[in-house]
């Protein structure tokens, strides 16, 4: 069974997965706020130092529940393949993965500007050996397993794949979808919610392998069908409403950057501005779209950029001042 995720970090869990529970790695999270403008003092570097500890246990205990309640998951890492391509943005006219994909994701890259090149190459390289891969064994009969949700990344990369199986005769070709549950409750009674393949933890992913459903010849031909009228359109944007997949303009996402914008003082960080859309609204997207959009308000004079980042920081590391007359709170 062949494993298709449009997430590198779905590809990574998943991986895990297959692998089985390693030893307990967990990273840091003692940071100073992007604000800050001044050195911590040692009483604050010891404070944060605690309550970093404190988490690391707590998240190492939180990791060994997991594995112990896990569910195998039967496969193998060669199954896996990423299709980390971004197919709601972007023009997608063409067919395959040609230039224009290239372009989108060397655009979206751009907010790091110091790895855009490398990584969008990489992106390219790795989904045309998954597209290729696919395409040759799943044209030997072997069946397809696609992990999605209604984010548009991983709604349009499965209307996009079976646009793609299409050349191999939809009746032949055994799909099955596992769509990303609405919620999970834990043995503790806790509820967690996912936005995307990307957040699944390692132990998780034998659990959700019941949720799958072989794809009937006729859903498949109207996703097919539904991608090719997107392609039509070509918009610069496909996103999810209603539960329907369909273009939208550029501008989709302006209304609450705007909104957030406005609530800030006359100078304010990008990156806080970013974070604040990121988890409030849950659209689904991340921080690379939202990126160009303010860069093309910059663009359009709607605020002056008053400090730059680092070359190795995403461009919305600084801080900007707002255009007088064009913000009200």
């Amino acid at each position: 069974m062949l494993e298709v995720v449009f997430d590198d970090s779905a590809a990574g869990s998943l991986r895990q997965a297959f692998v089985g529970e390693p030893e307990a790695q967990v990273g840091t999270v003692l940071y100073a706020s992007l604000e800050e403008e001044r050195e911590l003092t040692p009483e604050e570097v010891a404070w944060l130092e605690e309550e970093n500890h404190r988490w690391q246990q707590a998240e190492e205990a939180r990791q060994r529940q997991g594995w112990a309640e896990s569910l195998p998951i039967a496969g193998s890492i060669g199954n896996i393949m990423p299709l980390s391509l971004y197919l709601s943005v972007g023009e997608i006219a063409e067919e395959g993965i040609g230039p224009q994909r290239q372009a989108a994701l060397e655009g979206l890259m751009g907010t790091y500007p110091s790895i855009a090149r490398e990584v969008a190459e990489e992106l390219l390289q790795r989904g045309r050996a998954s597209l290729a891969a696919i395409l040759a064994r799943a044209g030997g009969g072997e069946g397809v397993r696609v992990w999605t949700s209604d984010t548009p990344d991983e709604a349009c990369g499965l209307a996009w794949l079976v646009h793609q199986l299409a050349v191999l005769d939809l009746e032949k070709v055994p799909v099955t979808r596992v769509k990303l549950p609405d919620f999970y409750e834990r043995s503790d009674g806790t509820v967690v919610r996912w936005r995307r393949w990307g957040e699944m933890a390692p132990w998780m992913w034998g659990r959700m392998v019941g949720l799958g459903q072989r794809l009937p010849v006729s859903l498949l031909r109207g996703l097919d069908a539904r991608w090719r009228d997107l392609q039509r359109e070509n918009a610069p944007l496909r996103a999810v409403v209603n539960g329907k997949l369909v273009s939208v303009p550029e501008t989709w996402y302006d209304p609450f950057l705007e909104k957030e914008i406005a609530a800030e003082e006359e100078e304010f960080m990008a990156a806080r501005v970013i974070g604040k859309v990121l988890g409030k609204y849950q659209l689904g997207i991340g921080d690379k779209e939202l990126a160009q959009r303010m860069q093309a308000m910059i663009r359009a004079g709607k605020f002056q950029q008053v400090t730059y980042p680092a070359p190795e920081d995403p461009i919305y590391h600084c801080r900007l001042r707002k255009t007088p007359g064009v913000w009200s709170k």
